[in-house]
């Protein structure tokens, strides 16, 4: 225990160098997948329920957590709304870390120092359900590891694994297979054990409550039929899933993060080759280990991506780290002690070289306020004269873009599932509900998105195009229209405010 305490205090100085480092990028690469969690919240504190009055294609607890950090914190700014729940990312991070080190020691220790200082290539800072599962999945194959190593598990644990299976399986969708296959294995391995079926029943009641909670037709259609008629990702076929480790090696751009991974691979086939060859190799490890690693790729991103797509890469990083710890601790027993040194030593190295190297993320300078801004200034200019001109009761629609236009305005949408976002074009109930919601009660302001040179495409609006009136800034036309009948309800002063802030011209 003095040694874990030990590692647990080697961590704090370097959370609080990543604590400031993750704050400044808050405004980096705009707004993102988390800015639909931010959205899910706003729309369930307004009463709406998910899936039925809300479209997400996601699953839930993501959403619901954001609407708790928004009701706790109660932001008045999109700048505040997305510190907070950056901060609670690097605050979950931190306890995280912290249980990894106080129960799996060394292995925890490595994976928080490694994957914590280059998790920003892969959107790890972020406020997404893979940037939170993969300490949960992590935690799990930690377990899995003591299992092979014949070590008993106290009797809570499997009581524990079964909760955070069900909060890897209810927070996203790729993961369901994961998560329970990991579950799976470790129910199998300590089945004789009465604890074992008390968390099965467990994490099946809990797992039937929330599915029940949410009405199931919606939730299937969500999470199910549009998920499945979408394209398939990038990256995504059967060749990428299963031979990543070695496709890690040709193609693709080099970068830090490409040379972290690369290291990371030559260290694990060096230490898997070693395990063949040694005279009582236990192939059901080797074997789990690369079906987990491949449940884990699912949504495979090309080699040395970073940042955007290479968020699916989340959880199969945090994983391949701990994987080839693992590995490591394993090759220290016995007679191969001298291979768990140098392999020890080689991560040691990696994991400085990727801190230290002014090639990193970590080194850079930023200006958060400058640069969160520049990212954002879309909402802010829009969101703005939205809420200028709008009373309290008034009603918005943002025909398929920049979502968080909605929360910044303080306005909600007449539309029956809440925002007409993501794929919900693509299928013709969201299409239909969108045309019934023109005729039957159509919006008092409309958003449509504009090319490069400010053209709008009139043909979006169809029949109702005369019912609505352009804004104009200065000399150029705005893709914000307010319906003629809110024109006359909208009072001087707020025309006043409008063309001094934004430049807006009175029609």
């Amino acid at each position: 225990m003095v040694k874990k305490a030990f590692l647990l205090f080697l961590l704090l100085p370097l959370w609080v160098f990543l604590r400031g480092i993750y704050r400044d990028r808050i405004g980096a690469f705009g707004c993102f997948d988390d800015c639909f969690n931010y959205m899910g919240g706003y729309f369930l504190l307004a009463g709406k329920r998910l899936y039925a009055d809300i479209f997400f294609n996601h699953q839930p607890l993501p959403a619901y957590l954001s609407a708790l950090i928004q009701w706790i914190t109660k932001p008045d700014g999109i700048y505040l709304l997305i510190h907070q729940h950056r901060m609670f990312v690097v605050y979950f991070s931190m306890i995280a870390d912290m249980l990894l080190v106080l129960r799996f020691g060394l292995v925890g220790f490595g994976f928080a120092v490694l994957y914590e200082t280059t998790k920003g290539y892969v959107f790890g800072e972020r406020f997404l359900a893979e940037a939170m599962i993969v300490y949960l999945l992590v935690y799990l194959l930690g377990l899995i590891g003591e299992v092979w190593q014949k070590k008993k598990l106290w009797t809570g644990e499997l009581l524990v694994a079964a909760v955070l299976t069900w909060f890897v399986v209810f927070s996203r969708e790729p993961y369901v297979p994961l998560g329970v296959a990991m579950f799976g294995y470790l129910l199998w391995k300590q089945w004789k054990r009465r604890v074992a079926k008390i968390s099965l029943v467990l994490f099946v009641v809990v797992s039937i409550a929330t599915i029940g909670y949410h009405f199931l037709p919606d939730y299937f259609f969500n999470l199910v039929t549009v998920n499945v008629s979408r394209p398939a990702q990038e990256g995504g076929n059967i060749w990428n899933i299963l031979f990543y480790p070695v496709l890690l090696f040709f193609g693709g751009g080099w970068n830090v993060f490409r040379t972290v991974e690369v290291t990371l691979t030559i260290l694990f086939w060096v230490l898997i080759a070693l395990k063949v060859l040694n005279k009582n190799v236990r192939w059901e490890q080797i074997i789990l280990l690369f079906i987990l690693l491949t449940l884990a790729n699912v949504r495979a991103v090309a080699p040395g991506e970073i940042y955007y797509a290479a968020f699916h890469h989340i959880v199969w990083y945090g994983l391949f780290i701990t994987s080839v710890l693992l590995l490591i601790g394993d090759a220290w027993e016995g007679r191969r002690r001298l291979i768990g040194a140098l392999s020890t030593m080689s991560f040691i190295v990696l994991t400085v070289w990727a801190t230290a190297t002014p090639a990193s993320y970590l080194h850079e300078k930023v200006d958060r306020h400058a640069e969160f801004t520049t990212n954002f200034s879309q909402v802010f200019t829009i969101g703005g004269i939205v809420q200028t001109l709008s009373l309290p009761q008034d009603t918005l629609f943002l025909d398929g873009w920049d979502d968080l236009i909605y929360w910044h305005a303080k306005l909600y949408s007449p539309y029956k599932y809440a925002w007409y976002t993501s794929s919900m074009p693509q299928f013709p109930v969201y299409r239909i509900a969108r045309d019934a919601m023109f005729a039957d009660s159509p919006p008092d302001f409309y958003y449509g998105q504009c090319s490069r040179e400010n053209i709008f495409d009139a043909s979006a609006l169809g029949p109702h195009v005369d019912d609505y009136v352009r804004l104009v800034t200065g000399k150029y036309p705005t893709c914000v229209f307010v319906h003629r009948l809110k024109l006359p309800e909208i009072s001087d002063a707020q025309w006043q405010t409008a063309k001094e802030i934004f430049d807006i011209q009175r029609p």
